[in-house]
């Protein structure tokens, strides 16, 4: 799908106008678990979960390259890294929007996840795309090099979507 339609799309699904609104929008979406949306967003990706659309969007519209250097893993990167992941308990220190975890959860979808986030303007684009998934994972807002947590996130398995706990 073309970048400029999936962007129009989701924003009209969430109601938004920016990027800016999408990422609260993410949030409230994956705390209040609103299913009418994930199933709206599913037919816009013609229920393609193989792919990380949002980390297209976010990297597209939001990425901060200048300040804080911020790129994405490329989808080919993501799946060799994820097949080199013998077991099914992932650990990643720098998540983004979740393109290892996808990859991962492509090739297994038992897999849990431990996933560390510095950027506060990602986080709500990796819950969603880990709750879409059904993924289970514990989320950490925070600075892997200080240690610091801002923010700690438990998202377990329901029937077809995750549901998200704030820790903290």
């Amino acid at each position: 799908m073309e970048l400029k339609k999936l962007y129009e799309n989701t924003l009209r699904v969430f109601e938004c106008k920016d990027t800016e609104e999408l990422k609260n929008k993410l949030y409230n979406v994956v705390l209040n678990n609103e299913i009418n949306i994930y199933n709206e967003f599913l037919e816009i990706v013609n229920y393609d979960l193989s792919v990380d659309w949002m980390q297209k969007i976010f990297q597209y519209y939001e990425a901060n390259r200048k300040e804080k250097m911020q790129d994405f893993t490329p989808k080919s990167l993501s799946r060799f890294v994820a097949k080199l992941a013998k077991h099914n308990e992932i650990i990643d220190m720098c998540a983004g929007s979740g393109a290892l975890s996808i990859q991962k959860w492509n090739l297994d979808k038992d897999s849990t996840f431990t996933l560390y986030e510095f950027d506060e303007n990602v986080i709500p684009f990796l819950l969603f795309n880990l709750s879409i998934r059904n993924i289970e994972a514990k989320v950490f807002h925070m600075d892997v090099l200080s240690q610091e947590v801002y923010h700690e996130y438990m998202l377990k398995k329901q029937n077809t979507f995750s549901k998200l706990e704030v820790i903290k």
